[in-house]
């Protein structure tokens, strides 16, 4: 029989609350990323335990990011509106200018 080791879900929670990959987490945990995959894949609990925890770090980064929208911050609402409105910079179309010749003639010069 397979030995399972325990996993602190309190402390896999609050890892991946802090934004940190699988593999930061598990090292974090210490077990293998292939381990936390299986974990994830076998316990619907464990599984929900770090999206909880992920969505904990979404909401506490989209919350400074909309206080900063509403300082005005014109970064933060660039930002956001490339992200989430679906806003993007077009660059312009640069057109060829022909050549120009110009001529000057002697006799019209006075």
């Amino acid at each position: 029989m397979a030995n399972i080791k325990t996993i602190d879900l309190q402390a896999a929670e609050e890892l991946a609350s802090l934004g940190l990959t699988d593999q930061q987490i598990a090292d974090s945990l210490g077990i293998s990323r292939s381990t936390l995959s299986r974990r994830k894949a076998d316990d619907d609990t464990f599984e929900a335990i770090l999206r909880k925890g992920k969505a904990k770090a979404i909401v506490k980064v989209s919350s400074a990011l909309m206080q900063e929208v509403e300082n005005g911050s014109l970064r933060a609402i660039i930002f956001y509106l490339k992200c989430r409105a679906g806003w993007r910079e077009e660059e312009p179309e640069i057109k060829e200018i022909p050549p120009l010749t110009i001529s000057i003639h002697s006799k019209a010069v006075r």
